[in-house]
């Protein structure tokens, strides 16, 4: 099979271009491009879907716990109920 690869600035061409090769049933692979992580030092931080780990506050779970009477006995109970 032959290949060949088109690169797009326009995705309305791109889109017009893959619609066409529907019609002639032609076979088409899209690759997205790898883009580069503006954090050297963790390269996959940028990656993350979490939104709130790029600028993380560990504030933000202070007192969640508050006025809970709860003991590592409690927690492991519910957690392990049926494995202990």
């Amino acid at each position: 099979m032959q290949e060949v690869t088109l690169k797009f600035k326009n995705s309305k061409a791109m889109e017009a271009l893959l619609d066409f090769a529907k019609k002639l049933d032609i076979a088409v692979e899209k690759k997205v491009p790898i883009q580069k992580s503006k954090n050297p030092a963790n390269p996959d931080h940028d990656k993350l879907p979490i939104t709130f780990a790029k600028q993380p506050d560990v504030t933000a779970l202070a007192g969640i716990w508050k006025d809970r009477e709860l003991s590592l006995e409690d927690l492991r109970k519910e957690a392990w109920a049926d494995r202990l």
